[in-house]
């Protein structure tokens, strides 16, 4: 060290004589290093996050949660367009807490300490260096898109610690040759593929990684056997799936053909002048949206993927160690870079690309952290006045520096920001640019539904019924509507694709037709659903006051008659 504060000393100088001998800054973090600091961050944050979802959260179910609890009540194989594990870990937690939005949200927060914990452990064993693993987990907990995985209870959250599960197991299988984990390996992906079927983009990272480092893998005589146990427990994870695709006729494959826009799937293809179109805001908007969810973490990431490259020649097990990081996320972000070139991808499909790359980014932090210290004893070593060697500040910066000090304070003032948007949106210019209409009121929209249909009630003496064109609309009416009922969308009946509300004996309107004819319904959609079709009369009331989507207005419809086919008219 002494001779690289010497020359840091040197460069700084630039014509100075240092005063006295350079100090030698202590090592960066040490305290970062035991396993149990860690363990303590990720504790603290999950029993923080646990503590804000159940008495301090503002927020009403968002379409996505009130759907993935529409499936926890009704139970099965598998579902439409994702496999059965949301349904079944919502169900584990409101079954146990009741039907209330902390219990929905509850294994959000668990799964993101889970997944924390095994990007930490992943970076921990791959550097040999506890500081590495804290700081990725730090940077997990800093990146704009984990930290809403963390609140918000979709497919992600589990769906991201399956992935870093997966790929903790097939570092110590691939690398450190431990057997045991080939059956950890499995079981991860298997899980994983209940949740997200790109889970098995996980696959070909893995595969790459041994192709490239075959000479210098660890497979013993029981690794064999391991590898059968392994592919034993993945099949035996995704065989609900399966079962469940096979009695229906594979809609989960029509479904997933039709988000590419492509022959076979569940949407209609939009024939161009020449077939294939292609519109280059996609691939902009895609690797903006990346840039956005991730922040200042991405600049750690590209700094060390970059000096990895550089000197993939010098140390072997350092290049192998990161390069196992890289692999793991590559396909992932390679396949909706192309996927963006056919159609436009939502910028959150690639998270779990992101989820290897944050122990890249804690590695540049310690290695970044640690030369910059350097450079700074070098500097302190001048003598006074000390020449100007930073951008914003006298003493010296790098790149390194200044980007994880903008990440921790734009990762802890979003982190902030995201739990209270509705006083975020109360602040002049910058109100107006927050997503709040997602989060909040959703309760105060389906109360004043609740008010329509009693007037339909006390007008007609029949039992109304709620009837929307969305279907993330109308699980948020069986949420928050009293006694949560049965609630009909009419998607598929007005020519777009099925949904999940298609498949349930109870809410599918071609089955139960007889039994709503004539009831008067409260009915919610787009401006131009054509509600004069199924009902004998229409009157309109305008969009609900709490919905913040002016583009939905309600109607109360009398007498229903059906949709056009339903019974052979």
């Amino acid at each position: 060290m002494s001779s690289a504060l010497d020359t840091q000393a040197a460069a700084c100088r630039a014509g100075s004589e240092v005063v006295g001998p350079i100090p030698r800054p202590g090592e960066f973090a040490p305290w970062a290093r035991p396993w149990r600091a860690t363990l303590g961050l990720v504790a603290i944050v999950t029993l923080l996050r646990i503590v804000y979802l159940v008495w301090f959260c503002p927020y009403t179910l968002v379409e996505d949660e009130a759907h993935y609890w529409e499936w926890s009540r009704r139970l099965d194989l598998s579902y439409y367009s994702k496999g059965p594990g949301i349904a079944w870990t919502i169900a584990a937690s409101v079954r146990t807490f009741g039907d209330i939005e902390w219990a929905v949200r509850l294994p959000a927060a668990l799964a993101s300490g889970v997944a924390c914990l095994a990007v930490a452990g992943l970076a921990r064993d791959a550097s040999r260096d506890g500081r590495v693993g804290f700081l990725a987990a730090c940077c997990f907990l800093l990146a704009p898109m984990f930290q809403i995985l963390g609140l918000v209870m979709t497919i992600d959250g589990p769906y991201a610690a399956c992935w870093a599960l997966a790929c903790w197991a097939a570092w110590r299988a691939l690398a450190r040759g431990d057997a045991w984990a080939w059956p950890a390996l499995g079981l991860a992906v298997g899980a994983g593929v209940l949740y997200k079927y790109t889970m098995l983009l996980a696959l070909p990272g893995f595969l790459a990684f041994g192709l490239l480092w075959r000479r210098d893998l660890r497979l013993g005589p029981r690794h064999g056997l391991a590898m059968v146990a392994s592919l034993a427990c993945f099949a035996l994870a995704v065989t609900p799936i399966i079962v469940w695709n096979q009695r229906e006729g594979w809609p989960t494959a029509r479904h997933l053909l039709g988000h590419l826009g492509v022959r076979g799937g569940d949407m209609p293809v939009v024939q161009g002048a020449g077939g294939w179109t292609y519109r280059p805001k996609w691939t902009l908007s895609f690797l903006g949206s990346q840039i956005g969810l991730m922040g200042p973490i991405i600049v750690l990431v590209a700094i060390e993927a970059g000096r990895a490259w550089l000197c993939r020649a010098g140390d072997r097990e350092t290049w192998r160690a990161k390069s196992f990081l890289l692999l793991c996320g590559a396909p992932m972000i390679a396949f909706y870079l192309l996927v963006s070139l056919v159609a436009e991808p939502e910028g959150n499909w690639t998270l779990a690309g992101w989820i290897t790359p944050m122990g890249l980014a804690g590695w540049r932090v310690v290695e970044g952290m640690t030369t910059w210290r350097q450079r700074v004893a070098a500097w302190r070593a001048l003598p006074v006045p000390r020449p100007w060697r930073g951008v914003y500040r006298r003493r010296p910066e790098t790149w390194s520096q200044a980007s994880w000090f903008i990440a921790v304070f734009i990762g802890v003032a979003m982190g902030l920001g995201l739990l209270r948007l509705d006083l975020l949106a109360r602040l002049p210019v910058v109100g107006r640019l927050v997503p709040l209409g997602r989060f909040t009121d959703a309760d105060v929209m389906v109360a004043s539904a609740a008010r329509l249909a009693d007037e339909l009630r006390a007008e007609t003496g029949l039992e109304p019924f709620h009837i929307l064109t969305f279907y993330g609309r109308a699980s948020q009416f069986a949420f928050y509507l009293p006694g949560h009922p049965v609630v009909y969308c009419s998607t598929s009946l007005m020519g777009s694709r099925r949904t999940q509300y298609d498949y349930w004996a109870d809410t599918d309107l071609r089955r139960n037709e007889s039994l709503l004819r004539g009831r008067p319904a409260v009915a919610v959609g787009g401006r131009d659903a054509p509600w004069a079709v199924p009902f004998e009369r229409v009157e309109p009331v305008g969009t609900l006051p709490g919905d913040r989507k002016r583009d939905r207005p309600a109607v109360k419809a009398y007498g229903y008659r059906g949709f056009p086919g339903l019974s052979g008219e």
